[in-house]
């Protein structure tokens, strides 16, 4: 499965990434994944590696490229609950500098990049994300209905913004949910879409934010 590496044109500069995809020289339904706020590391390719197998290009941004390239920070092999503290205290800055003018600044950016590429087919994509990524990939479907035809956040923090946010981004999107867990993104070229499709995965429904008013 190949892994290239790329560099994403946005408003504040370029953004390092890489994109995994089958190597079949065919054309893929593009899949925008944002990171968490760890950012791009190993697991990471190994994530994009998996879901690229299943059919999709899939590109995965540096969010925190205005900080310097992946990794910003240097991170251990395993991201443990003893370390995880510090680590955090690092990065906090950065997330809480990602304002929602940067995030849909760049969104725009790396959309226009996925779906000019040679090897995404014409069509939506999809916008995928886990934690802070998830709200990430939720902004970005509301802001692009006319080009995000699913979005998946698993563990976002979509409630961020205060108790109201939560409505007000999801009443631009239909909502779909999945007891099993288990959901497969398919993208034909001739599918129209008018709002995107959003579900929220959760491996222990506890830890799931709820799509209610």
């Amino acid at each position: 499965m190949p892994i290239k590496t790329l560099q994403i044109p946005t408003a504040d500069g370029r953004a390092d990434a890489f994109a995994a995809f089958p190597d079949q020289g065919e054309r893929h339904p593009g899949v925008l994944m944002y990171a968490d706020g760890f950012g791009i590391r190993p697991v990471l390719r190994e994530m994009a590696r998996e879901l690229a197998g299943h059919g999709y290009y899939v590109l995965v941004p540096n969010v925190f490229y205005r900080h310097g390239p992946a990794p910003v920070i240097e991170l251990p092999d395993h991201i443990g609950e003893e370390s995880r503290p510090a680590i955090l205290a690092r990065l906090m800055p950065m997330i809480e500098a990602h304002t929602t003018e940067r995030v849909l600044s760049d969104a725009d950016a790396y959309l226009a990049f996925l779906t000019a590429r040679p090897e995404v087919g014409a069509g939506p994509v999809a916008v995928t994300g886990y934690c802070i990524g998830g709200l990430l990939a939720m902004r970005t479907a509301a802001a692009h209905p006319g080009h995000v035809a699913a979005v998946a956040g698993f563990h976002g923090p979509v409630g961020a913004d205060g108790p109201e946010s939560l409505h007000l981004l999801l009443s631009t999107l239909s909502v779909a949910g999945d007891e099993a867990n288990a959901v497969t993104l398919t993208l034909p070229e001739t599918v129209t879409v008018d709002r995107p499709v959003a579900t929220n995965w959760h491996a222990d429904p506890a830890d799931a934010v709820p799509f209610a008013n």
